[in-house]
């Protein structure tokens, strides 16, 4: 028998630490967090790179925490609370934070509990480099205008450069061809936003796909499961 996908639970800044510990009581098999590094070198939970309309690469970590209508979790807090009830799925916003964030999470979860993924091919090469055997995935699915958008609807080359175990592929990609070229090339894809149910089954249902990352991840596992 096939074996179903793996649901990984997304949750947005939003959410805060409340919604990090839905995400870990889902039952999901993984729990993303988004990673990025405060001007004053602390690794913290945040999506975007501005915080209160402030880089928040120019923020210490006091100072957001000020400006912040919730706590902004430490990296390392949020994997203690993943640890041992769930992977951790570690998406690296930026570079220069490699090496600190695969060494918390080979502490935290063992070298075979969780994926780091990213859009950055230098730092999937550098993190094969010192940590051979950690699973990793390059991320596609740039907005038209960014940077390196084109190469996104044809990534085999930059997947294969970064020596990416999978490609974290975008749903509106995966549709137009993207997941067929990494499924004929033997490459696991983890398809992420996913949060609308009929779009939920069909990659459910699809041999090629590995991990679904949704916000809603007790429906994708109602409906992997029911």
């Amino acid at each position: 028998m096939r074996r179903k996908p793996a649901v990984s639970a997304h949750r947005r800044d939003e959410a805060g630490l409340t919604g990090l510990g839905e995400a870990v009581e889902s039952g999901a098999e993984y729990v993303e967090i988004d990673i990025r590094r405060t001007g004053d070198g602390r690794l913290v939970v945040h999506h975007d790179p501005v915080l209160a309309g402030l880089p928040l690469k120019r923020l210490t970590y006091a100072r957001a925490q000020e400006l912040s209508p919730r706590p902004v979790p430490l990296v390392s807090e949020a994997m203690q609370i993943i640890a041992g009830r769930a992977m951790g799925h570690l998406d690296l916003k930026e570079r220069g934070c490699e090496h600190e964030t695969v060494a918390l999470a080979v502490e935290a979860f063992g070298r075979d509990g969780f994926v780091v993924t990213t859009r950055e091919v230098l730092s999937l090469v550098e993190i094969k480099k010192s940590f051979p055997g950690v699973r990793t995935a390059l991320s596609v699915g740039r907005n038209l205008w960014e940077r390196g958008a084109a190469h996104d609807f044809a990534p085999l080359r930059l997947i294969r450069k970064a020596g990416a175990d999978m490609v974290a592929v975008n749903h509106r990609l995966a549709r137009v061809g993207v997941l067929r070229q990494c499924g004929r090339a033997g490459i696991p894809a983890m398809v992420w936003t996913v949060n609308a149910e009929p779009v939920m089954q069909r990659f459910l249902d699809d041999p090629r796909v590995a991990v679904l990352v949704t916000d809603h991840p007790t429906i994708a596992l109602k409906l992997r499961d029911g």
